[in-house]
């Protein structure tokens, strides 16, 4: 996926506070990472940045697993703007650091949305997995979070899409 419609994002300012301040600094982990190498990474990053969404989460928390779902989804669709990464670039940014680039000049993808939301759900005790596609290429080319459910059913949190629990 690599395309979100342009979507308005609201500028979030009101939620500032309740993110640390992001550092600016960009860390090469590995040249010619693969994708297996970011989808190991990226729990890495989230278990390592909790304490970005922390206060975020309780936020978004609803009266029950959907309503938090949605909740999530909408406040990341609606305040973070999407921008595929440079070609030959995977940036894996943490919570703080997509919140201070979720501008539409910069954005993130979504593995960057797929750290945030995870950590987000981390914080809640939701289980999740993460989900990854390919479309037309020969390799992986999206990533997303799902929430299985008990009865084998789940909620997808793929905020590329502009519908909440759609693939």
């Amino acid at each position: 996926m690599e395309k979100r419609d342009q979507v308005k994002v609201k500028s979030g300012r009101e939620y500032d506070h309740l993110f640390p301040r992001a550092m600016l600094s960009t860390i090469t982990k590995k040249e010619g990472a693969t994708v297996a190498d970011t989808i190991k990474f990226i729990p890495q990053v989230v278990n390592e940045t909790l304490f970005h969404t922390k206060k975020i989460a309780q936020v978004l928390k609803g009266n029950n697993l959907r309503e938090t779902c949605r909740n999530i989804w909408q406040f990341v669709y609606d305040h973070i703007a999407y921008k595929k990464d440079e070609d030959g670039k995977e940036q894996v940014r943490s919570p703080a650091r997509a919140w201070h680039d979720r501008g539409k000049i910069q954005g993130v993808d979504c593995d960057c949305y797929t750290v945030f939301i995870s950590s987000i759900l981390s914080n809640l005790k939701i289980s999740h997995i993460l989900r990854i596609t390919k479309y037309k290429e020969d390799h992986f080319q999206h990533i997303y979070p799902i929430v299985p459910l008990p009865d084998g059913s789940y909620i997808t949190i793929d905020c590329v899409v502009r519908n909440f629990d759609y693939e």
